[in-house]
C-alpha cells in the first residue's frame, strides 16, 4: 500500500507524457511539417533522455526521490505549455530535449524506488507491477489522440495538466529510505559479479533495440504485408500481450531465476518472428504476436532486476542510471538498423529481430557454458 501514491503519480505522469510524445508528431504532421523535421523533434526527446542518464543519480541523490520527481513533473508540464507559445524549430528542439531529460530522471527515480523498497526475492515481481502500470497508462494515453482536437493548443494544455496533476500523489508519498548499509529485507547490499552486470546492461540494450524497432517500424511492416487497415488492432494486441505476461513473468523470474526467464523470453521472440518469416498467412499473426509481445515487453524488467542484484542506496540509483543509458542507446539504434533492413527485405523487421535475439541468446548460452554458475540461481 505504501507504493500506491507512487503508482498513482506514475499513471498520471505517463498519461501526460506519453500522450504528448504522440501529440507532437501528429500536431506537426497536421501543420504540414516535413517528415525530417518531425523525426528531428522526436529524436530530440530521446537525446534528452540519453543526456540525462549521465547525471540522473547525482540529481536524485542531491534532491531526494520525491523532490526530484516534483522537479520532473514541473519541467514536463512547463515544457508542454511552452510548445504552444512558438513554432520555431530550435525552441521546440530545446523544449523536447528538456522534456526527455525530465522523463529519464523520473524513470530512474521511480525504478530505483520500486527496486529499493522491494525484498530481494521479490524484485522481479515488483518490476512486473511497475511495468504493468506503465504500459496500461501508456496504452490509455493513446486514446486521447482520437478524443481531443490535437491540432489546437488545448491538447497541449491537457498533457501539461496531467503532468502537473501527477504532483498531487507525491504529497502523500514517503521518500524511500535506501540506505547503503541495509536492504529492504535486512540483507547487506553487494554488487553482483561483473559478468552479471554486463549481462544486465546488454539485456537492457537489446530490450531497447527490440521495443524501439517494434514501436517505430511494426506499423510499416504490417502495411507492407497488406494489413494497413488492421495496424491499430495488431499493435494493440502486441501491447496487450506484453501487459498480460508481466505479472506471470515477474513471479516466474523470482522462483526459477532471472537468467532462465531471459532465455525463455529470447526463445519466445525468436519463435514468433520465425513464424511470421516462414508463414505468409494472417492466421499465424495472432499466435506470433503473443510470443513477440510477451517476450519483448518483459525482457527489460527482468534484465534490470537481475543486473541490480543485492544493490541498495546510491549504488542502486547509479546502476539504474546505467541501465537507462543502455536502454536509450538501444532505443536510438534499433529503429535505424531495422529501418535499413526493412528497405532491403520485405520482412526486414522480422529478420532484424531474429538476428538480434539470436545474438543475445548466444551470449546467454556462452555465459552458461564458460562459467560454472548454473542458470537461474541469481537473485
Amino acid at each position: 500500500m505504501h507504493l500506491v501514491p507512487l503508482y498513482t503519480h506514475l499513471i498520471l505522469l505517463t498519461l501526460g507524457n506519453a500522450f504528448l510524445v504522440t501529440l507532437v508528431a501528429v500536431y506537426l504532421n497536421g501543420q504540414g511539417a516535413p517528415a525530417a523535421q518531425i523525426g528531428l523533434v522526436g529524436a530530440a526527446f530521446y537525446l534528452g533522455m540519453l543526456g540525462a542518464s549521465f547525471f540522473a543519480d547525482k540529481f536524485i541523490q542531491r534532491l531526494g526521490h520525491v523532490r526530484a520527481l516534483v522537479m520532473c513533473c514541473a519541467t514536463l508540464a512547463l515544457a508542454a505549455v511552452a510548445l504552444t507559445w512558438t513554432s520555431l524549430l530550435p525552441v521546440w528542439l530545446v523544449l523536447r530535449m528538456l522534456a526527455g531529460m525530465a522523463a529519464a530522471i523520473s524513470f530512474v527515480a521511480v525504478e530505483s524506488w520500486v527496486l529499493g523498497v522491494a525484498p530481494l526475492n521479490r524484485r522481479s515481481s515488483a518490476m512486473a507491477r511497475y511495468m504493468l502500470v506503465y504500459y496500461f497508462s501508456y496504452g490509455i494515453s493513446q486514446l486521447f489522440i482520437d478524443g481531443f482536437t490535437v491540432y489546437s493548443p488545448s491538447a497541449f494544455w491537457l498533457a501539461a495538466g496531467l503532468c502537473a496533476l501527477a504532483l498531487v500523489p507525491l504529497r502523500f508519498a514517503r521518500s524511500p529510505n535506501l540506505e547503503d548499509e541495509i536492504t529492504a529485507d535486512g540483507i547487506a547490499p553487494s554488487k553482483p559479479p561483473r559478468l552479471d552486470r554486463a549481462q544486465g546492461l546488454a539485456g537492457c540494450l537489446v530490450a531497447g533495440m527490440l521495443l524501439g524497432a517494434l514501436s517505430a517500424l511494426m506499423p510499416i511492416q504490417l502495411e507492407q504485408l497488406a494489413l494497413g487497415d488492421e495496424v491499430g488492432l495488431y499493435m494493440a494486441w502486441l501491447i496487450l500481450c506484453g501487459m498480460a505476461f508481466q505479472l506471470p513473468n515477474g513471479s516466474l523470474a523470482d522462483k526459477v531465476g532471472k537468467k532462465t526467464m531471459m532465455g525463455v523470453q529470447t526463445l519466445m521472440v525468436g519463435s514468433g518472428c520465425l513464424l511470421l518469416w516462414e508463414f505468409d498467412g494472417t492466421h499465424m499473426l495472432i499466435p506470433a504476436f503473443v510470443l513477440i509481445g510477451a517476450g519483448a515487453f518483459t525482457l527489460y524488467p527482468t534484465t534490470m532486476s537481475y543486473a541490480c542484484g543485492n544493490m541498495n542506496g546510491r549504488a542502486l540509483v547509479r546502476m539504474t542510471q546505467k541501465l537507462m543509458f543502455a536502454y536509450s542507446i538501444g532505443s536510438l539504434t534499433g529503429p535505424v538498423i531495422a529501418g535499413i533492413m526493412l528497405e532491403k527485405f520485405q520482412a526486414g523487421l522480422f529478420l532484424f529481430l531474429v538476428l538480434l535475439v539470436s545474438g543475445w541468446g548466444l551470449w546467454l548460452l556462452l555465459a552458461r557454458l564458460l562459467f560454472s554458475k548454473p542458470v537461474g540461481d541469481a537473485v
